[in-house]
């Protein structure tokens, strides 16, 4: 069951990097829809709010956790509207129409942007009056960032609510509040030796004058990200760049460097440059097709292969507040025109999957840990609506959710101490089957290597393989038979986790996109091929 909230939470004082920031966030629980499918009464009651809000303010920015969202937020607010009141601004737009969209925001033709991350930060679009989130944010800093897009004067009061979409959702938008209050964000953990990046660096460097290779070294060393690069790892980088992986000769491996061992120098290839120029930069490409207007050939955007995979010609979907029909579909491009229908389906991207950090699963796990002994306490539900900022109703509503859960499972909640295992008996849809839902609260940067190794370890001892579905909470797996917590949790120790996870990552599908991307960002997979 999924109930709506609108959460806000009151004004209070944030105090980061030596600075007192303001926040008005409030939290407020929006009226049950009726028993009808849930596409019909999760939406209309939220969409209704969002043009309240668009109407009381002049410029408003709303923050979707994915760009699916963002299109299908954008479609839902605009429905029945003889003009677009509010516009999508995403990575998958060309830069061109996200431009347009800012612009209009900034100059007042425009009161509202429906936006993923692509808007948190360095983008300047003038006064916003109100930031709306719909479901929580990936990170305390990340709501922190978001939140203050709005209020961006000096002494000006940064407004934002809340809209998670599911009673867990809802947990995590409290937890983040209070962090927000306290200015209690994640550590910054600046990246160290990155190999991909020291690739392009390499070829910018060999590209405008020819260096000998000690002095390269040396000189990539005083830059503090590599002040502690290890001198077998720079050689096999510029071995690679010189058409050799490893210790062996690749064909299709085109060299962008030119080694002279006589002299110990190193010089950029011809058109080493340009690859630099074309496919630079670290925003990972993610294979998506180019989205094209049929008859004048201008980017429109990017599309997901797998949406791409599932369309077929004469199709209509909305991208960008806009209709477009599909007229043909090549290896690489979507070339398309637009349609003028009053109803559309918004286009879906895959490669969206948010991992949660340690530090803001710890903060949700210390809630619940609470949350577990204080219940029934009066105080605590006191403690709800002026820590966590809750109405009373939104604090009623979560008490009895967290109730409901260990009346369910007649077990304590799970908590930092406590790894709740659940036993299901049946498998998905009522199938036959036995489903492990192990309660770990790890977060996804967590679980979804623990799962891997887990896979592994059991493939080892069973001889097959497992279901498992990892998520930030959780971690979901499919038995063909009974198997106790412990037997599960004793697959996986300090000892074999690393050689486990090996063996199970390298064939992995996350694995091969996160490679396709590292090749991408070390010039060996270029933009022209």
């Amino acid at each position: 069951r999924h109930t709506r909230f609108k959460c806000d939470w009151s004004s209070d004082v944030c105090f980061r990097s030596g600075e007192s920031k303001k926040y008005d966030l409030r939290v407020v629980q929006t009226e049950d829809g009726s028993e009808k499918s849930y596409d019909d009464t999760f939406w209309p009651p939220l969409v209704r709010e969002f043009r309240r809000i668009i109407d009381r303010n002049r410029s408003t920015l709303f923050f979707a956790r994915s760009r699916r969202m963002c299109e299908h937020l954008t479609l839902r607010i605009n429905a029945g509207e003889e003009h677009p009141v509010a516009y999508a601004h995403h990575g998958s737009l060309s830069k061109e129409l996200r431009l347009e969209v800012e612009t209009k925001l900034k100059s007042g033709d425009l009161k509202a942007i429906v936006a993923t991350n692509s808007l948190e930060l360095g983008i300047d679009i003038g006064a916003l009056d109100e930031v709306v989130l719909v479901q929580s944010p990936p990170s305390i800093a990340a709501g922190v960032q978001r939140v203050g897009r709005a209020g961006h004067q000096v002494g000006a009061v940064s407004r934002g609510t809340f809209f998670p979409t599911h009673d867990q959702d809802f947990v995590q938008s409290a937890v983040i509040a209070r962090a927000i209050e306290e200015g209690d964000i994640e550590e910054v953990r600046p990246v160290e030796n990155p190999l991909d990046v020291l690739a392009q660096v390499l070829v910018s460097m060999a590209g405008t004058e020819v260096w000998k290779v000690d002095d390269l070294y040396n000189r990539i060393r005083t830059s503090r990200p590599y002040r502690d690069l290890r001198r077998d790892h720079f050689d096999l980088v510029l071995r690679m760049l010189a058409g050799r992986y490893a210790h062996t000769k690749v064909r299709e491996l085109r060299p962008r460097i030119s080694i002279d061992a006589v002299d110990d120098t190193a010089a950029a290839r011809k058109g080493a440059l340009f690859d630099v120029f074309i496919s630079g930069g670290t925003i990972p490409d993610r294979g998506y097709y180019h989205l094209r207007h049929e008859e004048t050939g201008a980017m429109i955007g990017e599309l997901d292969e797998e949406f791409v995979w599932e369309a077929s010609l004469g199709q209509t979907f909305t991208f960008g507040t806009q209709p477009w029909t599909i007229r043909r579909i090549t290896h690489n491009e979507v070339f398309v025109l637009p349609a003028k229908v009053k109803e559309s389906q918004a286009p879906f991207w895959k490669g969206e999957v948010f991992n949660r950090n340690a530090h803001l699963s710890d903060k949700i796990a210390e809630f619940l840990e609470e949350a577990d002994t204080r219940l029934q306490d009066p105080d605590w539900r006191a403690e709800l609506e002026t820590r966590y900022r809750l109405n009373p109703r939104a604090a009623e509503r979560v008490t009895e959710y967290l109730e409901q859960q260990k009346k369910e499972t007649g077990a304590p909640l799970p908590h930092l101490s406590h790894v709740l295992v659940e036993h299901v008996q049946s498998g998905p849809g009522g199938y036959p089957g036995v489903q492990l839902v192990l309660h770990t609260l790890w977060g996804g940067q967590l679980n979804r290597p623990f799962a891997l190794a887990l896979d592994a370890a059991w493939e080892e001892r069973y001889g097959y393989r497992l279901e498992i579905f990892p998520g930030d909470d959780a971690i979901v797996v499919q038995l063909p038979h009974e198997a106790s917590a412990v037997e599960i949790f004793s697959l996986v120790n300090e000892a074999n986790l690393e050689p486990l996870l090996r063996r199970r990552l390298e064939s992995s599908g996350y694995f091969g996109a996160r490679f396709r991307e590292n090749a991408g960002r070390a010039l060996l997979l270029t933009r022209r091929r």
